[in-house]
């Protein structure tokens, strides 16, 4: 069985991270069409709701579909009740928020955006007939079908989208986005699976699941919270300017962390799920996804933190220039985000998590008045607690995963060692390399960095691998 656990759990990431890199090429050249065809405003308007839409998506979904992923022992009672129970809380939020779409107006004090609302509250009814679908699909492991669809989709939606545009639709071309990709995904989704809902709601059944849907539901709504607490904070006391460099500072470091650790955090929930009850096989299996991140992800911030000032220069412009310190401290943040997210899967595979919940609620506490205090010296300093912050929380979080998977720190450290230190290595002789181009100008610094930084980290990969395999022991 584990065998064949590795075997679909190395295709399922390679099906997931390849279609996410297709899917965001498409979603890019989607993008640049529509800004030539649509005004700032009209893109504008709809991330207003958009981000509503965000928070009562998260209520709609109610964490049925991580328990149904987690919990082994489901089966057609639980499926049939949380899909007619899904399904009444998707109409019912899509209600709510078609009434309550002049409130939203009137917060926003923009009264065109009551039509908006009122026509992407249909996505909510939509996405509650494809979640449950979707979720038996990744409980089953059959990350290329969702790959296969998920891509599909992207395609076609986008096309129609452009056509949309170019045919005088404005924006009404990017209301229907999301709409269209609901609509084809759940006929999709419907066309692939082979469940089908029998006419039954069981409260029984609605008991089994209901703590962890209910912490499941809490935690998306904090981690929601957290995501966006800190976009807020410095809007609000730093003003747009510098809300402007923290955003695309961090959007780039997300770069690696979004497009392949939170990929294979789709895949290992499934994974580790099945083995819940082999502590062995669960620590083993998660130190070896852990090593195995690091190699891909660490390099990567790594090499951003060395050229991170010939990077914004060539890629944005001097006028970012202020987005220097804020990126390089800012990828220390995402190498920890390495270890939050698959610490993640761990407390939601063993089905704990009541217990992550609880030590997210004390950092929040913990961390936002911090984060006050911090922003009244400056944007620096502001991520320099973010950064302390996280690498705090993500030493107890650590210390909660080795209590539940019975091993010690040592181990954590046994499986990160290779990767940091090659990493280390590569950060250190590109920092020795940018002295000697000092004089050069930005772009040719940017080429000579990164390609000798590839370079000299695969072959230290490759050295790893020889040692490994001439002295007989994992490489990963």
């Amino acid at each position: 069985m584990i065998a064949s656990l590795k075997q679909k759990t190395l295709r399922g990431v390679g099906w997931t991270i390849g279609a996410r890199q297709i899917q965001q090429g498409v979603t890019l050249v989607i993008t640049a069409i529509l800004a030539n065809l649509l005004s700032p405003a009209d893109f504008g308007l709809v991330g207003m709701v958009t981000i509503l839409v965000g928070l009562a998506m998260i209520l709609a979904d109610t964490g049925f579909s991580a328990v149904i992923v987690q919990d082994q022992s489901l089966g057609q009672r639980h499926y049939s009740t949380l899909f007619w129970l899904n399904l009444a809380i998707g109409v019912v939020v899509a209600l709510a928020f078609y009434w309550s779409a002049p409130a939203v107006a009137w917060f926003y004090g923009r009264d065109e955006l009551i039509p908006l609302a009122q026509v992407l509250s249909v996505s909510f009814v939509l996405s509650s007939f494809s979640s449950l679908p979707e979720a038996l699909m990744r409980k089953e492991m059959d990350f290329k079908a969702l790959s296969v669809i998920d891509t599909s989709v992207h395609l076609l939606v986008g096309a129609i989208v452009v056509l949309m545009a170019l045919n005088g639709f404005g924006i009404w071309s990017l209301v229907a986005q999301p709409l269209l990709q609901q609509s084809l995904k759940a006929v999709l989704m419907w066309w692939h699976c082979s469940w089908r809902p029998s006419f039954l709601v069981s409260f029984y059944a609605l008991r089994d699941v209901f703590q962890f849907s209910a912490n499941m539901l809490l935690l998306r709504y904090l981690h929601y919270t957290m995501a966006n607490m800190d976009y807020v904070i410095v809007g609000r006391f730093l003003g747009p300017d510098l809300l402007g460099i923290y955003t695309l500072a961090y959007k780039v470091m997300f770069v690696p962390i979004r497009n392949i650790c939170l990929e294979i955090v789709k895949v290992l929930f499934p994974a580790f799920s099945q083995i819940q009850d082999d502590p062995v096989a669960f620590a083993r299996a998660y130190l070896r996804a852990l090593r195995s991140t690091c190699y891909v992800v660490l390099p990567m911030l790594m090499g951003m933190v060395i050229v991170a000032e010939p990077f914004i220069q060539t890629v944005f412009g001097e006028q970012w220039q202020g987005a220097v310190p804020v990126l390089k401290l800012l990828c220390f943040v995402g190498m920890l985000h390495i270890f939050i997210a698959l610490s993640g899967v761990v407390f939601r595979a063993l089905g704990r998590p009541g217990l992550e919940l609880k030590i997210n609620v004390v950092r929040f506490v913990l961390v936002l008045p911090a984060l006050l205090v911090a922003i009244q010296y400056g944007l620096v300093l502001f991520v320099w607690v973010l950064l302390i912050a996280t690498a705090l929380f993500t030493l107890v979080q650590q210390i909660y995963v080795g209590r539940l998977l019975q091993c010690d720190w040592r181990d954590c450290i046994s499986a990160l060692l290779p990767p940091l230190g090659v990493s280390l290595v590569m950060g250190a002789l590109l920092l020795w390399l940018q002295i000697v181009l000092a004089s050069a100008s930005p772009l040719s610094q940017l080429l000579v960095l990164a390609l000798s930084g590839g370079a000299i980290y695969l072959l230290g990969v490759a050295l790893i691998w020889w040692c490994c395999r001439a002295w007989n022991i994992r490489f990963i």
